[in-house]
């Protein structure tokens, strides 16, 4: 039963911006505001006004109602929103368009002042013609690389037979909506005409795709409405198809940076002018040139980048250092990372460790480098760089380790360009016995062809182990634990996940994860395991 507050009269002459404080005491309110009136009425035709009005039954909190607020098809112009204690008012700058139907979805933007609960299922439909729209369509939106639903995920469809000229993906949805906790969406009072089906996590809210930071899906079939349409469900996936840009570089005494709008998995420089040369390495986003050998003239290159789907950026690019600096820089602790061992974990007998460095080396002392096998037996290793700028380097070694591994570089063993030396660096590692591996095998036909196989960690998702296969794989030696199977279609045999092309109306090459755990046990070997 609802309580009735009685406000004073002073209360009631002041302006309806005026902040409402709820009263204390009494049994919790657990009902959300009902709707009393509205103005215009749900499902009313012939709505000519710009003035909507809503009334409820208790006060109310509609502080959210802008952010909540979804109204389709889009509007023209803006609209200003008044919220008094008992009802809410919409002002529209423009009028409605003719002959359409309109939704106004509140969500969860009207709410009791007390106990904040929210109105539920509050809509408003109303047709500024003779007839409301009946038609509509629903389906569920999920992550192709995990399967999830995708929550909170924009869905729109797009009206072919509007006389707007602007590429689909450069335009608002004609309707709109957002999926549900269970990635789930529906459309309703959808007018008779030919549609596109795109989604996207609209995380800038401008109801247009941003090709970077959003993931992106798509129906690949014109959407011919006539009737009400069900079960259209879409997978989404990071879609940016286009080639990285420079945002910025900076040029200081020791290194000229090159900073990517996104991350970049390949860069190739070329050196216009011979005999030039200057060492460079490529991290995340960025690309740095080091000044070394050492130059104090502009060194002109030309660099070719590739991002992760093959889009690629060719630049020349003047490269030249800060050298107005007069004071030479101190010599600094050198950082060892190491990039595949954690330290004092308990591991698999690995066959390398590797390392990487903030600035190229120079010099290495292997003299006082040592891998010991269960605290007593030498090893021998060899030590191979991966990159020309000597940041990363490679140990290999075939260890005879049956317990435990120590690795260990003594004080002043690496030396970079900047004269700068190491710390004494150490790790020691527990073994897995080879007793308590597991193993997983398994094959998968639904896909043609190469395919792609990655052993995922069941909560986070991050990759065990991967490897390209035909017929069948097999994972002979895993850490046991719990786990997901995620088969990925390589269609074109070039062993890499490819991403659609709205453009060209291509789907991405389709991914499959195993439905619930995979256990795996010590000394147990789990076969012909199974997705569907």
């Amino acid at each position: 039963m609802k309580r009735l507050y009685i406000l004073p009269v002073l209360s009631l002459l002041v302006s309806g911006c005026a902040q409402f404080i709820p009263p204390t005491g009494g049994p919790k309110d657990e009902d959300p505001p009902e709707l009393l009136s509205s103005y215009p009425e749900n499902k009313t035709s012939l709505f000519k006004d710009k003035t909507i009005n809503l009334v409820f039954n208790e006060l109310i909190d509609a502080t959210s109602l802008r952010q909540e607020l979804i109204i389709t098809p889009s509007i023209n112009g803006t609209y200003s929103l008044k919220a008094k204690p008992f009802s809410v008012e919409l002002k529209f700058d423009d009028k409605f368009n003719d002959s359409t139907t309109y939704t106004l979805n509140f969500r969860d933007g009207i709410k009791d002042l007390n106990e904040k609960n929210p109105a539920k299922n509050l809509k408003l439909v109303f047709s500024t013609g003779s007839e409301i729209d009946s038609l509509g369509l629903s389906g569920n939106i999920s992550n192709l690389w995990t399967d999830l639903p995708s929550k909170e995920t924009l869905v729109g469809i797009y009206d072919l037979k509007t006389d707007d000229t602007l590429p689909i993906l450069d335009r608002k949805p004609s309707y709109f909506t957002e999926t549900d906790t269970s990635g789930n969406y529906i459309f309703e009072n959808i007018k008779s005409s030919s549609y596109r089906l795109i989604s996207f996590s609209d995380k800038n809210q401008n109801l247009t795709f941003d090709n970077k930071n959003e993931l992106f899906g798509f129906h690949p079939d014109t959407l011919k409405l006539d009737s009400i349409l069900t079960n259209l469900n879409i997978k989404i996936y990071p879609n940016n198809t286009k080639p990285p840009k420079i945002k910025r570089s900076l040029s200081r005494q020791s290194n000229y940076s090159i900073l990517f709008d996104k991350p970049v998995k390949e860069v190739n420089v070329q050196f216009l002018n011979s005999p030039d040369s200057l060492t460079y390495q490529k991290r995340d986003d960025e690309l740095l040139f080091f000044n070394h050998p050492y130059s104090t003239d502009t060194t002109l290159t030309k660099i070719i980048v590739l991002d992760s789907a093959n889009n690629i950026l060719e630049k020349e690019v003047k490269v030249y250092f800060n050298t107005n600096i007069k004071n030479e820089p101190k010599p600094e602790i050198l950082t060892i990372s190491n990039k595949n061992i954690q330290a004092k974990s308990t591991i698999k007998k690995p066959s390398h460790y590797q390392l990487e460095f903030q600035y190229p080396i120079v010099s290495i002392d292997t003299s006082k480098i040592s891998i010991t096998a269960d605290t007593t037996t030498k090893e021998q290793f060899s030590i191979n760089w991966l990159d020309k700028s000597q940041t990363q380097l490679q140990i290999d070694f075939n260890s005879t380790a049956t317990r435990e591994l120590t690795f260990r570089i003594e004080e002043g063993a690496i030396t970079n360009y900047k004269s700068d030396t190491n710390r004494t660096y150490q790790l020691i590692n527990k073994l897995y016995q080879q007793d308590s591996y597991g193993s997983i095998s398994g094959s998968y036909d639904k896909f043609e062809g190469q395919k792609i196989v990655e052993i995922l960690h069941f909560k986070n998702y991050s990759i065990i182990d991967s490897q390209v296969f035909t017929e069948s794989y097999k994972f002979p030696e895993l850490i046991p634990g719990i786990y997901k199977l995620r088969i990925i279609e390589d269609a074109n045999g070039n062993g890499q996940w490819d991403s659609g092309d709205f453009e060209l109306n291509k789907l991405p090459e389709k991914i499959v994860i195993s439905a619930g755990e995979i256990k795996l046990k010590a000394n147990f070997e789990l076969n012909d395991i199974q997705i569907n």
